[in-house]
């Protein structure tokens, strides 16, 4: 299983990360995400362990309180099921038919394809 953990302290390294999950069983992959030029990390990461280990592991460290920090564990599949139901539901543009060309704010006539000046006709 794919856990989303976020919250995490800056000064949080991967192995401090991974000794803390190794605690509820085997981690078989774990990154913290960190910023491109600069290193420093960004927060949140993912790890990857078996399912009873990740159940486990959500159980113990979710709200768990780390450098003045609540940690967040959740299943990566569920948050994404969820951040996908939530946008269908509210009708947001990632999900909506995307109308190329048009303008919707206008009241039509507007499709978006810009003239040059010149002595063509209009």
């Amino acid at each position: 299983m794919k856990l989303s953990i976020g919250n995490l302290p800056q000064s949080f390294t991967d192995e401090a990360l991974e000794k803390l999950l190794s605690a509820h069983g085997k981690v078989e992959h774990l990154q913290i995400k960190r910023d491109k030029i600069t290193k420093v990390s960004l927060g949140y990461g993912t790890a990857e362990m078996a399912d009873a280990d990740a159940n486990k592991a959500i159980a113990a460290l979710n709200g768990k309180e780390i450098e003045g920090k609540k940690l967040v564990l959740v299943n990566q599949e569920e948050l994404t099921k969820a951040q996908n139901d939530a946008a269908k539901k509210k009708g947001s543009p990632a999900v909506a038919k995307p109308t190329f060309g048009k303008n919707q704010t206008s009241g039509g006539g507007n499709t978006g394809v810009q003239r040059r000046g010149g002595s063509r006709g209009s």
